[in-house]
């Protein structure tokens, strides 16, 4: 990706969250052993283009994240978490937050702000931390990370051992929930997988009472993570999220007429009243 791409991509996101092109899709986060049980639903972003192809997250995120904006998508995904979970008595909702929200004093204000502003909902909300850089690690960042606990978020790691999360990072601070990354349980081969996974959950459990095992797409990768010893599971298999989004903010017309996944069903709201 060049310089150029990076400005027309991030150029079409903000766009896109102005105009209320940007929503969400839901995916399951299930038990290990009681498949039917959602511990919660992660809202996963989706971009509707003005021809009305919809991309994913994978798509423009990480432009984002290059040119220092993935905390104006947080914020704009975590108004519609919000949004949603006032509207609707379904289950707890997860919402991706870049670590980037930390690299400043001004940036964990505006996040702080926005969540203490909503602390009513802090309950049925998991904020999941995704280090796109490593500044997780820096001075008054573990603190910070209490202080919203303290709200009553529930705070996950995700992508462990993917990404710049290390088990000194996971360490220094308390978190509720490590989710494992994809490439664990994705493996080609199945008694490495089974090793490393058995690792990565062991080292996980000593932080975290629930741990979720990400990427699983086929009955081989569940019994692999149940038998590590995972919590809970997320992944095609148990939950297949739609690519259009269900949910885009009362303000906007949504689409809502798809399941997301088994047993999960997207709630119909009306517009918002002028």
């Amino acid at each position: 990706m060049n310089f150029d791409d990076v400005d027309s991509i991030v150029r079409t996101a903000l766009q896109a969250m102005r105009q209320g092109r940007i929503g969400f899709s839901l995916q399951q986060v299930n038990c290990v052993n009681e498949h039917h049980e959602v511990f919660y639903s992660e809202c996963l972003a989706r971009l509707e283009k003005l021809d009305g192809t919809v991309i994913t997250a994978g798509e423009f995120l990480p432009a984002l994240e290059a040119s220092g904006h993935a905390p104006e998508l947080d914020r704009h995904m975590l108004n519609l978490a919000f949004e949603w979970l006032s509207n609707s008595a379904s289950g707890p909702l997860g919402c991706n937050v870049s670590s980037l929200n930390f690299s400043s004093r001004e940036r964990r204000a505006m996040l702080f702000d926005q969540l203490h502003r909503n602390r009513s909902l802090a309950p049925r909300l998991v904020l999941e931390i995704t280090e796109s850089a490593p500044v997780i690690q820096q001075l008054g960042v573990a603190e910070f990370i209490q202080d919203i606990r303290k709200l009553g978020y529930r705070i996950a790691i995700d992508d462990f051992g993917t990404g710049f999360s290390s088990p000194e990072t996971i360490f220094s601070m308390a978190v509720d929930i490590i989710k494992i990354g994809a490439f664990f349980a994705q493996l080609s081969r199945r008694s490495e997988a089974d090793r490393l996974l058995h690792h990565m959950v062991g080292l996980a459990s000593c932080v975290a009472p629930t741990i979720v095992v990400e990427g699983i797409e086929t009955y081989e990768q569940l019994t692999l993570a149940r038998t590590a010893g995972a919590t809970h599971v997320q992944g095609y298999l148990l939950s297949e999220p739609t690519l259009c989004p269900i949910f885009r903010g009362l303000g906007y017309p949504a689409v809502m007429d798809r399941t997301v996944g088994p047993g999960l069903k997207p709630i119909r709201f009306g517009k918002r009243s002028a």
